[in-house]
């Protein structure tokens, strides 16, 4: 602590002093600038702790903004008209981009529009009837809306309200617990760098809480749009073309053994049969019958010592004779 903040000067008054370690300080100036230096070390961790606190809580507020977002999906409320409102809010963004109301619909960029909501919304609006030359800004948003309404009508009628309720909930959890994470590294990134905005005659602080908000909008703008799109383009999985029938499984060799149960076909004839025996043994066992174990093997011949007499009848050692040729 002296080598830092007490400086050249307090540094050769002690060699002059004869300090070494091990000697207690008992001078009033050098106990007072080691007080000095406890409180310059004070003030800088303080001022750290007070920095760190600021930054957080910028955090903290986005955290309530998404724990509240994530709390009204997790309690199982009707998600449809909050999926409706963002679709809606996406599509007249859509328009506003390609299809602005400054210029004439003969200038819109209408290709790149059509490729916009055919990969958003999974369909395209020329095919489904869209005629740009005869439609303004206004009818064109309207008619997109009313179509994107529909197309979400008939998804509820595929799937069933329920189920639609529940792949809403699920979608929307896993696309704001993704986005979220990602957004929490990107903030510690921007935190580690934050500080050299300084040498720029910026406060940190100041510029940190710029760009969180920006970030943090660009993270709400990418909930709705990943949301939305997983939403409509999601369809039931179908059964593939031209797909071999089920293989039959063999008969029980065992008849008085019970039925295989499902999810056994993978196994072995072997272990299908040792899971079937046990079965067995169990049901017989809770019916108060004695298990019936299986017959232990037996050996075809007495096995002959390798010390006992041929059985061939030569007269010498089962060893000396055919035991060698074993």
């Amino acid at each position: 602590m002296l080598r830092i903040f007490g400086g050249e000067r307090v540094k050769n008054l002690m060699f002059r002093l004869g300090m070494t370690e091990g000697v207690p300080i008992e001078s009033r100036m050098i106990s007072s600038r080691i007080e000095n230096a406890q409180k310059a070390v004070e003030a800088q961790n303080f001022e750290a702790r007070k920095h760190l606190l600021e930054y957080d809580d910028v955090m903290n507020k986005q955290r309530e903004t998404i724990y509240n977002l994530r709390r009204s999906f997790l309690e199982g409320r009707d998600q449809k008209e909050f999926v409706i409102e963002r679709a809606d809010a996406i599509a007249d963004e859509l328009v506003e981009t390609y299809c602005p109301r400054e210029q004439h619909p003969d200038q819109w960029n209408t290709t790149q529009f059509s490729n916009e909501v055919l990969n958003q919304f999974g369909f395209d609006p020329k095919a489904a009837g869209m005629d740009f030359a005869s439609l303004n800004h206004e009818t064109v948003s309207a008619e997109l809306i009313d179509k994107l309404h529909a197309r979400y009508e008939e998804k509820e009628t595929l799937f069933g309200a329920q189920t639609l309720r529940w792949l809403e909930r699920h979608i929307l959890l896993d696309v704001v617990d993704g986005q979220w994470k990602d957004h929490l590294l990107t903030l510690d990134h921007l935190k580690e760098g934050i500080g050299l905005r300084g040498y720029g005659q910026k406060d940190p602080l100041v510029e940190f809480k710029k760009e969180a908000f920006i970030l943090f909008d660009e993270l709400m703008n990418r909930i709705d749009t990943e949301a939305v799109r997983f939403l409509f383009l999601v369809r039931p999985a179908e059964p593939p073309q031209n797909a071999p029938p089920p293989a039959q499984s063999a008969a029980p060799a065992n008849p008085s053994a019970p039925p295989i149960p499902r999810g056994l076909s993978q196994f072995s004839p072997e272990e299908i049969e040792r899971k079937q025996r046990r079965q067995q043994q169990q049901m017989q066992f809770q019916a108060g019958a004695a298990p019936v174990e299986p017959p232990k093997p037996t050996r075809a011949a007495a096995k002959v010592g390798r010390n006992d007499p041929c059985p061939c009848g030569s007269g010498k050692k089962y060893k000396k004779c055919h035991g060698e040729a074993a």
